[in-house]
């Protein structure tokens, strides 16, 4: 959970106050002072809770055995007397003992007894215990979510009963839950509110604790500086409390730390003392160990000490003792892969060097199969990475391609720039309102000094005071908050309504300057009493107007409704130049109705075909179209046999007064548009045919993003549904 193990129970245990018992506590004069007071007692109730502080004590000496034997021994006694506070304290020890031992399925059931008996009994500080406790279980099995449901129960009952300690730890257990779900401004928001209410530092296990935690979150955000503030804090305090596992596991972060700065002399240096302590607190074989080992293996890896990078990262796989640690596996692998990569570029023979590759794939193979078969999805990008190395050293460039992709694809960035905001904002309010509190402090003293011999009354008044104050600021806030909130609403909103005036605009530019070329075809064919046709033409014109007039107001429109446009509008072109072939060739498996497009995206390129690659060329005249669809876009191609762009320019300069395009030019600046408005990009590029160096057509290629499509198709639904 980001602190001790020790920690964790030493103020998770039920009774309703926090035991912070320094390490050299003399467990035996503290078991025979209790044991004096349960001779003593004058009732069994008072004799039973005597024993069970007993169990405790015998839980924090490391008698795991002993304190869960007793603690079923007065269960018993409890139930006969139908002692029910008895029973709660009772099934309380039992749990930890039993969690203790990694048997979090009984200890669950165990502390549900437990806060079943505090419920009936109304009593809400160890119920609030309880629920603490079951959320570490959830916590440990990496459930988040539910340890931070239980941790929410636990802080109702807490601030209910006003106690304070349970509420400084409970707010720290929630911060450090959204933190290990990424989550860092939630984190922060609950880890700050843990430190306000411990702003004094008084209960100085969970300060130390949060402190530590902060650490954490600033370290995932890469915001060193503050990381290594927030731990030395943490550090200093887990002296005081005598704690060396907690000074061991800060340095182990500033380690890191250092080591992502580049000053490897305090990576190694901090790495090294927190071994030491952990291999003295639990032997060579524990979890902490094998993370420092790591650690360690990627500082030697950096200084190209590939001995010692390789002998950290098996030890560190060795050395991991259970299911619950294979993020160690992973990085282990992942490390010994890298430091093979490393020497294989550095390996001047050819067949180490192809022996070195072939040792990095089968150990980054392995680190993906522990991640995917454990679904460790945040530690494969880094093994793709790897991976896209070794295949390029090994200059097998599809390969190196595939993991290129699927890194790029898996790669999501811990934080946004809006969260990092955020998140700052959260320091500097704490730092604010910590400052403020200090001031208010002193003056307060001060008053206590001068005012000694007021009235009641004076000082009822200026508490009167000092609260209106108070609650006026956090109005004022409160205001100013919503303003900001707002303005920002209205900002965005402008944005919005100015990118979708500046594409209808674009839209009533594009329409009329195709009508204009359509009345300019229907023109040549009056004047050639060609009347059958232009008849026909004038018909299929009528029809197609309605269309664009159905259309006009939609930025998208369904790929069925553009082929039908497309269709439409080809008829025509079809009737200018009768010799005109054209085929259109659809995936059968496209969805039609489903994908959206521009409205007239294909029409302008299209139309470009037509009138200066086929208009110009002598025989045969082709436009071939094909729509398919691939893992992540829907693809069109526009391939024309015309004379193409190069002589296609020549006739326009020679022929001043031709046809001059706007379409596509229009197009592009729509395109543009819509990428800044939905954050997806259309692809386009066309490209020029030639046959023995000879010009034989253009092919247009368009690439239109699933996104982009599924922006489009949710946005028309909703304005549907808006003005439904």
């Amino acid at each position: 959970m980001g602190f001790p193990k020790k920690y964790i129970l030493l103020f998770l245990l039920s009774g309703g106050s926090v035991l912070s018992l320094p390490a050299q506590t003399p467990y035996e004069k503290t078991i025979d002072s209790l044991q004096a007071l349960a001779n003593a007692a004058k009732s069994d109730t008072v004799r039973l809770r005597h024993l069970n502080l007993i169990g405790y004590t015998l839980f924090l000496k490391g008698d795991i055995v002993g304190a869960k034997t007793l603690a079923e021994k007065l269960l018993l006694e409890s139930k006969k007397l139908d002692y029910k506070l008895g029973q709660a304290h009772a099934w309380n020890t039992i749990a930890i003992c039993d969690w203790a031992k990694e048997d979090l399925e009984k200890a669950t059931e165990e502390l549900n007894k437990a806060a079943s008996i505090n419920e009936e009994l109304g009593n809400n500080i160890e119920l609030g215990q309880n629920h603490i406790n079951l959320g570490n279980i959830q916590y440990v099995r990496g459930n988040y979510m539910e340890a931070i449901k239980k941790y929410k129960v636990a802080l109702k009952y807490s601030e209910l009963g006003g106690y304070k300690e349970d509420m400084i730890i409970i707010n720290n257990n929630i911060g450090d839950a959204f933190q290990e779900m990424g989550n860092y401004a939630e984190a922060l928001k609950y880890l700050f509110a843990s430190l306000k209410l411990n702003s004094d530092a008084s209960v100085k296990g969970p300060y130390a604790m949060c402190n530590m935690n902060i650490g954490n979150v600033y370290r995932r955000i890469n915001n060193y500086t503050e990381s290594l503030k927030f731990y030395k804090i943490a550090s200093e305090n887990y002296k005081y409390l005598g704690l060396e596992d907690g000074v061991a596991e800060c340095g182990r972060f500033m380690g890191e730390v250092y080591a992502k700065q580049g000053n490897y002399t305090e990576a190694i240096k901090n790495y090294q003392e927190a071994k030491r302590v952990f291999i003295k607190i639990s032997g060579d074989s524990s979890t902490a160990v094998a993370r420092i080992r790591n650690g360690l293996g990627r500082v030697y890896l950096q200084l190209s000490k590939f001995t010692e990078a390789h002998e950290n990262f098996k030890t560190a796989a060795a050395l991991s003792p259970n299911d619950l640690d294979k993020r160690i596996f992973i990085d282990a692998y992942t490390g010994r892969g890298e430091t093979f990569e490393k020497e294989a570029s550095n390996e001047k023979d050819p067949a180490g060097r192809q022996n070195k590759y072939l040792q990095a794939i089968q150990m980054l193979n392995q680190a993906l199969t522990i991640a995917n078969e454990k679904d460790i999805k945040e530690e494969i990008p880094e093994v793709y990475r790897v991976l896209v190395n070794v295949y390029t050293g090994m200059h097998n460039y599809p390969e190196a391609l595939k993991y290129e992709k699927l890194y790029g694809a898996g790669k999501d960035s811990l934080l946004n720039s809006e969260n990092a905001r955020k998140m700052e904002q959260l320091r500097t309010q704490y730092e604010v309102e910590s400052a403020v509190t200090d001031e208010k402090l002193k003056q307060e003293q001060v008053l206590v000094q001068q005012k000694a011999a007021k009235q009641r009354k004076e000082n009822m008044l200026m508490a009167g005071f000092a609260i209106f104050i108070l609650l006026s600021a956090f109005i004022g806030l409160l205001f100013q908050q919503r303003n900001q909130k707002r303005k920002a609403i209205e900002k965005a909103e402008a944005g919005h309504k100015m990118a979708e005036l500046e594409l209808q605009s674009l839209r009533a530019q594009l329409n009329p300057h195709f009508m204009f070329n359509s009345l300019n075809a229907i023109q040549d064919l009056i004047l050639k009493e060609d009347n059958h046709r232009s008849h026909l033409y004038l018909s299929r014109f009528a029809k197609l107007l309605r269309v664009l007039l159905d259309n006009a107001t939609q930025p998208f429109v369904s790929l069925k409704q553009e082929m039908e446009f497309l269709e439409l509008y080809l008829s025509l072109e079809n009737l200018r130049i009768p010799d005109l072939k054209v085929s259109i060739d659809k995936d059968p498996a496209l969805n039609m109705e489903k994908r959206m497009v521009p409205n007239m995206m294909l029409q302008p390129y299209i139309e470009n075909a037509i009138w200066h690659g086929l208009s110009g060329k002598k025989g045969e005249r082709k436009l071939h179209i094909r729509i398919c669809e691939n893992a992540n876009a829907t693809e069109f191609e526009i391939e024309d046999n015309g004379i193409g762009r190069e002589k296609a320019a020549a006739i326009k300069v020679q022929n001043k007064h031709g046809h001059h395009s706007k379409g596509m030019e229009l197009l592009s600046k729509r395109f543009s548009l819509l990428s800044s408005e939905y954050g997806e990009a259309i692809d386009v590029s066309i490209a020029d045919l030639y046959d023995n160096g000879e010009a034989t057509g253009t092919l247009v290629r368009i690439s239109v993003p699933f996104n982009l499509s599924e922006q489009a198709r949710n946005s028309y639904a909703n304005d549907t549904n808006h003005h439904s």
